[in-house]
């Protein structure tokens, strides 16, 4: 990569952390960003929960595993990117991909 994909990524690093996501390492649990062609993937590998008697029924699945936790982080996340100023695009694989401006010719 080339000094602005090392730039570019270091913005896209600081929204969501500035919004309160801070990302993780490299095979961690939580918020991860990895390098794409046309810019920056963000996803998230939700942490276990642990459930304590009584909080849940016992037979919900993991708490972090449910659609709607899912979908509560790509929006909160996509609108905290988009108010930075990044073109923001939903992926099929419950991803986003923060489009760098030098690939769609948009400076």
């Amino acid at each position: 990569m080339d000094d602005h994909s090392d730039a570019f990524l270091l913005r896209v690093r600081a929204a969501p952390a500035e919004a309160g996501s801070e990302p993780s390492g490299p095979g961690g649990d939580g918020v991860h960003l990895i390098r794409h062609a046309r810019g920056v993937m963000i996803g998230w590998r939700p942490v276990e929960i642990i459930h304590t008697p009584g909080t849940s029924p016992p037979d919900m699945d993991d708490p972090a595993e449910q659609p709607a936790l899912r979908r509560a982080f790509r929006l909160a996340v996509a609108a905290a990117l988009r108010a930075a100023g990044f073109a923001v695009e939903t992926r099929v694989d419950e991803g986003l991909l923060v489009v760098d401006p030098e690939h769609t010719g948009r400076a």
